[in-house]
């Protein structure tokens, strides 16, 4: 079975954050935030000081695993961005007044105050908008905003851009402080209706019609299934554990953080400027070769200048304008020096479209593995680093096992009861299940126009749900998905080719058929919980 960090599967809702911003203000309120260091490309550590007490807070935006917690864990953060830069300028050694939600919504506000010798206490807000994919931290200070971590423009409405005004998201729901029974007939109504209801809350006040005031807080955590809520809402049959606070449930039973892959992705990144930095030099010597293709030009213009070819001239004037020459040659001399010239560097601009065309297809194929590296775990990293030893990756030794056969890729494998899918995480399970695995009737499914999964289905009919679970497979396990709207092509495999001369994984496709789909997180959470490792 696959193993999934057990934040994948926390319902972090209005309800959870109303309660998470009570127990975060008994230990941080009027703290003083010493330093703030970037965890990762997608978290953010802030350390506080009060009564001689530090205290780590983490704001994590991995579409996930989001939240916002006290850890107990200390680490050496060497992470770079503008946006640490920007945190760093502007809140360093200030004031964390207090945290507070926004109405019953998944937003929470850090409420600072600066103090400047000549401005005196300046008010800065710092704005974790609990979103999912769509999840975000804004800098703003007198509603305007100073930076935030993702921009984002649009012809109209909400804007998330450094000196915009800062508008909450807007939302027609009521703030769940009173439900009203009465109007609500399903736990989809609950959810439609009030602001900051998860589906699994709902579910749970349809079957227990009370008001969440009246709810005891106690942070419960499922063993079987990885599932985890402020209070005990789960099958009392189900094996439990109980903590004392709501961080906890972020650390709880030896949940690893997700593998960082340091050296595997410290050589594609020296790999990827390595062949940047080569594109520009051949890029020039392009330049100059093209260049170069105006002697041919030159010793057509001494044949045609009028002067006898067996004379030497050091220049000779042809429509007004003087060329120089080599004094030491004839004329003719000359042009046939020029036109040897020519010869030479349109030989060089073969060989350097040559030498372009095969360094482009080395930035796409490390471009490609720096996208897979992110969808990689324990149990497929063997597979992507075999493929990166193929360009000279020293992997850390390891036990050798010695095998009599060679292993298959080790690919993902979800069976329902209409379909069987096949998903590959790297470029070698992507080859192996396109081209070796699948039956020329399967499916295939990929994100358009952007490196991705290849997933295999095997179904007798390709009926609506089964497309739809597919294209959200494709979508999830690609650079786009954290986008919304994805575009997945699919088509029978008997379309798919190889393209000559590239990677078995780079494919054309013919009689294909397009669906848009968007990510729902709790039904992948489900999905690959029943996952198998083939």
């Amino acid at each position: 079975m696959i193993k999934w960090i057990k934040r994948c599967i926390m319902t972090f809702d209005g309800f959870f954050i109303y309660h998470l911003t009570k127990e975060l203000n008994q230990s941080l309120m009027k703290s003083r935030l010493e330093k703030v260091y970037q965890k990762d490309e997608q978290s953010f550590v802030f350390i506080f000081y009060i009564k001689k007490e530090r205290h780590h807070l983490i704001i994590d935006l991995d579409p996930n695993h989001f939240g916002m917690y006290l850890s107990e864990q200390e680490g050496s953060y060497q992470q770079s961005s503008q946006f640490l830069s920007t945190l760093k300028k502007h809140l360093d050694g200030a004031i964390l007044d207090e945290i507070t939600q926004y109405q019953t919504d998944r937003v929470m506000i850090c409420h600072f105050t600066v103090y400047d010798f000549i401005l005196g206490p300046i008010k800065k807000m710092l704005i974790f908008e609990a979103m999912g994919k769509h999840s975000n931290l804004i800098l703003v200070q007198d509603n305007i905003i100073l930076d935030t971590y993702k921009k984002m423009f649009f012809e109209s409405g909400r804007q998330l851009l450094p000196q915009a005004a800062f508008e909450f998201f807007p939302s027609d729901k009521k703030t769940f402080d009173y439900i009203q029974y009465e109007e609500i007939h399903s736990s989809q109504d609950l959810v439609n209706t009030y602001m900051g209801i998860s589906p699994l809350l709902a579910k749970y006040l349809i079957e227990h019609p009370v008001q969440l005031s009246d709810i005891k807080l106690n942070p419960t955590y499922v063993k079987s299934n990885k599932k985890s809520y402020l209070f005990d809402l789960f099958d009392e049959h189900l094996e439990k554990v109980y903590v004392k606070c709501l961080s906890k449930l972020f650390e709880i039973e030896d949940v690893k953080q997700k593998p960082s892959y340091l050296s595997q992705r410290q050589f594609i990144t020296k790999q990827l400027k390595k062949y940047e930095k080569k594109r520009e030099i051949l890029n020039a010597s392009l330049e100059a070769s093209k260049e170069g293709l105006n002697e041919r030009n030159i010793g057509d213009t001494i044949y045609s200048s009028g002067y006898p070819l067996h004379e030497k001239h050091s220049e000779i004037e042809v429509d007004g304008q003087r060329l120089a020459l080599d004094p030491t040659l004839t004329l003719n001399e000359n042009a046939q020096k020029h036109y040897k010239n020519y010869q030479k560097y349109k030989r060089s601009i073969e060989h350097i479209e040559a030498q372009i065309d095969e360094n482009e297809s080395l930035i796409d194929i490390f471009t490609n593995l720096d996208d897979f590296i992110d969808l990689q775990s324990d149990e497929t990293i063997k597979d992507f680093d075999q493929e990166l030893k193929a360009y000279g990756y020293k992997a850390i030794k390891q036990k050798v096992i010695h095998r009599k056969h060679q292993q298959k890729p080790n690919y993902i494998v979800i069976e329902d009861d209409y379909a069987l899918y096949a998903i590959g995480k790297n470029n070698i399970q992507n080859e192996y299940l396109t081209h070796t695995y699948a039956h020329k009737d399967d499916y295939w499914f990929h994100v358009k126009d952007a490196p991705g999964a290849h997933v295999i289905v095997q179904t007798k009919a390709l009926i609506e749900s089964v497309q739809r679970k597919a294209c959200m497979l494709a979508a999830y396990f690609s650079k786009l998905k954290n986008s919304s709207s994805i575009p997945v092509d699919y088509t029978r495999v008997r379309h798919i080719k190889k393209i000559p001369g590239k990677p078995g994984y780079h494919v054309i496709y013919t009689q294909n058929k397009t669906m848009y789909i968007d990510i729902d997180e709790d039904l992948i959470i489900e999905i690959m919980s029943k996952a198998l490792r083939k």
